[in-house]
Formats: C-alpha cells, sequence, structure tokens
C-alpha cells in the first residue's frame, strides 16, 4: 500500500493499469485490509468507474469519461423533464392572470391576494427570496422562534446573503434572550445582514425589492398571509417598518451586565406604562412578545414592591405616583424608579 494515496485510488489506478482483476488481485496489489478493498470497490462502483464482477470474479475499469455519461445521463433526463414541467405549469398559469387579474379589478382589491395555507405561504415566501435581487425587509413579533423555523430562515437568509441582497431583520427585545436567534443573528451579521430589536410590538411583516409585501392575514389563526403588490400599499409597509427600525437598537453580539439589565429595564418600563394604562396581561404580553407567565412574575414584582394589594390597585398606585412624581421614568431606557415615601 502506498502512504499517503487513497485506497480507492490504488484500487482504481490497479484496474486501469491490469485492465480486468479479481478481489484477491486488487487486495494483494494495493496490501490493505480487505474491508477497505470492498468499501473501495463499491464507491467506485456507484460512481460508475467500476464495473463487476463478471461470471469469473474478474472487476473492470471505466473511463471517467464513460462513468460520467453513465451515471449522469438519467440525472440529464431528470433535468430536463423537470424543465419541461416548469415552463408548461408556468404557460398554462400566466393564461389565467388576466382573468385573476378581471376578478381583483371588479372586487374592488387590486394588488392584494389572500393565501391560506401555511404550506402555501412558506412556498410563496421561498419563491421571494429566491427572485429577489435587491433587499429584503422581514419583521419577526413575538419571542422565541422554533427551531424549524429558524433552520428554514436560516437557508433562505445564505442564499440571499450570498447573491449580496440586503438583508435587514427587526426582531423584540425578548428575542435577544432566545439561544436559536442569538445564533442565527451571529450567523447572518458575519455576512453583512443588519438586525435590529425594539421593545413595541409591530407587525409580521416581509417585503421583497420593495415591489412585493407579505403580512400576516386577519383570522387566519397565523396559517395565512396578504400579499400585497399595488405600489401604493407595498409604499405604505415600507413606510412602517422604517419607523419601526429608526427607534430600535442593534442586536448585540456581544452581552455584559449592562446590556442585559438595560434590556430588561426596558421591557419592565413598557410593562409599567402598560399596566397604568390599564391593558390586560394577555395584550402585554402579546404586545412584548413575551410569555404571559413572564409579564405576570414582572406584575408581581412590581405590586410587592409598591405595596399593592392587586393587579387594579397596582394600576391605580402607579397612575397616582407618576402624577406625584414618585415613580420616574425618564426614557424608555430607564427602570421604573419608585421613591422612597
Amino acid at each position: 500500500m502506498e502512504s499517503g494515496i487513497p485506497v480507492t485510488m490504488q484500487v482504481y489506478a490497479h484496474l486501469v493499469t491490469e485492465g480486468n482483476a479479481t478481489f484477491q488481485d486488487i487486495q494483494a496489489a494495493v496490501g490493505c485490509q480487505p474491508s477497505d478493498v470492498e468499501e473501495s470497490i463499491r464507491a467506485l462502483i456507484d460512481c460508475g468507474l467500476l464495473q463487476g464482477p463478471s461470471d469469473d470474479g474478474q472487476f473492470h475499469a471505466v473511463s471517467p469519461e464513460a462513468a460520467r455519461r453513465i451515471t449522469l445521463s438519467p440525472l440529464y433526463r431528470e433535468f430536463h423533464s423537470l424543465q419541461r414541467t416548469i415552463a408548461e405549469t408556468s404557460a398554462a398559469l400566466e393564461t389565467l392572470t388576466p382573468v385573476y387579474e378581471m376578478h381583483t379589478r371588479t372586487q374592488g382589491a387590486p394588488g392584494l391576494e389572500e393565501v391560506r395555507s401555511l404550506s402555501a405561504v412558506r412556498n410563496l415566501i421561498t419563491g421571494l427570496a429566491a427572485d429577489a435581487h435587491e433587499e429584503v425587509l422581514t419583521s419577526q413579533p413575538g419571542g422565541p422562534r422554533p427551531e424549524e423555523l429558524i433552520r428554514e430562515s436560516l437557508a433562505k437568509a445564505d442564499s440571499l446573503l450570498r447573491r449580496q441582497v440586503r438583508m435587514r431583520t427587526l426582531y423584540q427585545h425578548s428575542a435577544r434572550f432566545c439561544p436559536g436567534t442569538i445564533a442565527y443573528v451571529e450567523h447572518v451579521a458575519g455576512q453583512g445582514a443588519a438586525v435590529r430589536t425594539t421593545v413595541a410590538g409591530f407587525p409580521r411583516i416581509l417585503i421583497f425589492d420593495r415591489r412585493v409585501a407579505v403580512l400576516s392575514l386577519h383570522g387566519s389563526g397565523g396559517h395565512g398571509a396578504l400579499i400585497a403588490r399595488d405600489p401604493s400599499i407595498v409604499e405604505t409597509v415600507v413606510q412602517a417598518f422604517e419607523h419601526a427600525w429608526a427607534v430600535a437598537t442593534d442586536f448585540p453580539l456581544r452581552y455584559d451586565r449592562a446590556t442585559t439589565q438595560s434590556t430588561a429595564n426596558e421591557i419592565r418600563s413598557s410593562i409599567v406604562r402598560q399596566l397604568v394604562e390599564g391593558v390586560s396581561d394577555k395584550r402585554i404580553a402579546d404586545g412584548l412578545g413575551l410569555s404571559l407567565r413572564s409579564v405576570q412574575r414582572h406584575i408581581a414584582e412590581m405590586m410587592k414592591e409598591i405595596g399593592a394589594l392587586n393587579r387594579l390597585h397596582a394600576g391605580y398606585l402607579l397612575h397616582k405616583k407618576l402624577h406625584e412624581g414618585s415613580i420616574v421614568i425618564d426614557s424608555p431606557m430607564d427602570t421604573p424608579r419608585v421613591n422612597p415615601e
């Protein structure tokens, strides 16, 4: 056995030189374990570089060019068949475009389309991402996302960033504490994507090249989407995204005590404001992308700090202290401070 040369290459070289050889001949020539020879022979047969064994146990080498034609011909045929299917399906769907456009004009909703199947929405987004050439904007409200969605988003992001498509993504502050999201942001930011977070809630949006906007479809239980292609509607959605982006802060790629405390303080400040306004625990949780349990824990801690008997009493005391100046919320980055009586 020649040191440093893979066994598969030695087996192939021996057969090219000898023309034909049995398993025992090959093993004796390369001088390695039978299992290694057997594995190499299987690999060469799979690649089309080897044929056999014949009735007399002989293996025969095949040229790389012949192997390429033998191995790839079925794939080429399948590829061309898929191309024809894509072209025929596209042409068939194009014939229905005038009918669809005429119907939407009579319904008074040009440039809008409802998609109510989650699988159809995902396929549509995949297609829009593949067609994007300049910029993709996304806003993802809520807290931690399922690992499956993160992996799916990562695959799309990699494809976009490799094509030099600009990406900006907006999350809520609660996403800063999700390990999966942190890993995703570190990966895409390293390739040039920009990611920010904000404490406030915002709609779920995807915008492709400022030509198509995908929004959550109301009443679909999160399984549907509204597709907007009308330039005026898309521009309005873009402006909503830009407004949220302008008040957001960069997703921290490195955490320290001050950064973590600042994020927690901003979330807590928002809870105080909404508690004073009488917003329900459920609405606060939905708006901040937190679990209901997390919001209720924050409220319980605040109630204990100010001596409130219940949630309603807490809202009253906080409202009173705000007007008296004994509770101070200087800015969204400051934690509420209750002055001792």
